[in-house]
Order: structure tokens, then sequence, then C-alpha cells
């Protein structure tokens, strides 16, 4: 009889595609993690995992022992999520992992939703947790979390993107900068120079390591757009607030301004169909796919989305 924890230690690096990350997910050090399958390769008598230059793969004899692995914790995975769905929705907790680009504001109106279709007595306990798209990732595909929104699409085979919503970019100023014109359907350039002493353009930015950001750069060279950038931060919400504020000019999705185009405290300009499209997706594993609480959660970010957008398409025509 083989060592289950080896195994699945071997199960895991596979999985994460190396010892590092493995590691790290397994809260174990590197040299023991090592040392584990290299005690599992000796009582197999086989050779796992081979270097291919910086790279660790999977040996033929790996591959093989690796589709057994596959299948039995897949199994035994299939038999929790079996069980829990018989267990009464209080008893349960939803994890939803968050990334570090997406909106606040927006993912607690989705969660809010979310657990008023529940009965008080019945609401599950909501984690929520927030890191990169690609920590995140890792963690949906170890079940440390249960579903996750991300301003990227899922390539991973094991992954399914549930849902998306795609948004409008508008350029937006505080309400109480004075336009010379309304700004309607202008170019971005025009729409700049239609403030009153706008004549520098004074830039908020999101983080550069953001695909908001790097959306905004290929717009900014496209249209050859210039000025200054006088703040810049990876909090989505800071950025809407220093616009308010007066500190400067942003390229935002009307996604994460509902409530400051609801107080009129932000002007937005533009064309109504925005300067280019924003996507936030709605991912989970493809094994927990049919859910109940996942497919309650959906449907509800779906609901949020489609409220959004009719809020703001009709606040947007009063902004403008």
């Amino acid at each position: 009889m083989y060592n289950f924890n080896h195994l699945y230690y071997f199960y895991v690096t596979a999985k994460a595609g190396g010892v590092t990350a493995a590691a790290g997910h397994l809260r174990i050090s590197q040299p023991s993690l090592s040392s584990q399958i290299k005690v599992l390769e000796g009582s197999l008598g086989l050779k796992l995992f081979q270097k291919t230059g910086r790279t660790v793969e999977l040996t033929r004899a790996g591959l093989v022992i690796y589709g057994y692995c596959r299948q039995m914790f897949e199994l035994s995975e299939d038999m929790s999520e079996a069980i829990l769905k018989k267990v009464p929705s209080a008893t349960r907790r939803i994890h939803i992992g968050i990334s570090d680009e997406i909106d606040r504001t927006f993912v607690v109106e989705v969660i809010s939703r979310f657990l008023k279709t529940q009965s008080l007595t019945e609401r599950p306990k909501v984690s929520v947790v927030s890191g990169t798209h690609m920590q995140l990732v890792e963690r949906l595909k170890f079940r440390e979390i249960d579903i996750m929104i991300s301003e990227l699409a899922m390539t991973d085979p094991d992954l399914t993107n549930l849902s998306r919503v795609e948004v409008p970019v508008a350029l937006v100023c505080s309400i109480r900068w004075k336009m010379k014109s309304r700004g309607k359907n202008l170019s971005a350039k025009r729409a700049i120079g239609e403030i009153v002493g706008g004549d520098v353009a004074q830039w908020v930015l999101p983080s550069a390591r953001f695909k908001l950001r790097a959306e905004i750069d290929r717009f900014f060279e496209a249209n050859q757009l210039k000025g200054r950038v006088v703040f810049e931060s990876d909090v989505m919400g800071s950025l809407v607030r220093s616009v308010v504020d007066e500190i400067g000019l942003a390229f935002l999705p009307l996604l994460y301004i509902g409530r400051e185009l609801r107080e009129r405290s932000l002007r937005v300009l533009g064309p109504k169909s925005g300067y280019w499209k924003y996507r936030v997706w709605l991912v989970c594993s493809r094994q927990n796919y049919n859910d109940t609480l996942i497919q309650a959660f959906s449907k509800s970010y779906d609901e949020v989305c489609a409220a959004f957008t009719a809020r703001i398409e009709k606040k947007y025509k009063k902004n403008l």
C-alpha cells in the first residue's frame, strides 16, 4: 500500500506545475516536499519528474501515475461536493475571490443581492479574499475559493467562465469643473479641450499592473493624448474619489461609478458607447459549476450587472 500523503504531494506538485508553487499551497518547505516526492519515487521504483531547462515536467511514468492520482483525488472531491449539496445552506460557507483590479463597491452589491435571495435562517457564511488574477486562479484550482471575479477571462480547462459583463469606459471629471459645451459625442482630445482651464490635462491613472492601465496606455498612444500624471493607485475606489475631489481626469468603466452618477458628483464626457469596452468575468471550477450556491451567486451577479447597465445608461444621458 502506497503512502496516501506522498501521493497527494505528488498530485499537487504535478497540478501546480512545480515544487515552488506546490510547497506554497501545501504550506511546507520546498526541501521537505522534494524529499517526500523522492521517497515516493523510491517506493515506486520510478522517476516521476524530469528537468527541462528551468522547468520541471512529468516523465512518461509520471504522467501515468498522475492520471491515477487525479482520478482518485477528484473522486474524493466529488464525494465532498455530493455531501455538501445535502447540507443546509446555513451551515455552508462560500469563499469568493476578488481580483485586486475589481471595484469593491460593485462586489458588495453583488454579495448583498446574493444573500438577500436566501432566507435569514438559510443564509450561508460568505468569506471574501483578494489577490492578483494568477493568485486567485491557483486558489480556485485547489478549491481554496469557490468562485472568483476578475478582469481577465479564464483559459484553464479545469475552470469555466460563468458570466461576463461588458461596459463602456468613459472619460470622467468632477461635476464642479465647467465645460464650454455639453461634451457630447466628442473625441477624447476634443472633450479634454472643452474643460475650462484644462489646457494641460491632469491625469488620475490605475496601477501599471492593471489590465485597465494597459488599455488606457494603448488609447493614449492611438489618440496622441498628453498631460501629467498627478495620482496613481491600485485601489479603484481611490481613483474614483480623486476625480470627484478634482484632482484630475480619468478613464473609468461606468460599472464602477454608478453611485457617483446617481449623486451627480461626476461628469461623463464623450460618446454614450464609451471610448472602448471593459470586461469583468465570473469564474468557477468546472466541478462545482452545478452547485446550487454557485448558481445562485451567478444569478445575482447577472442581475446586478443588468441593473447597473440600465441605471447607468439612464444617468449617463442626464450627465452629458
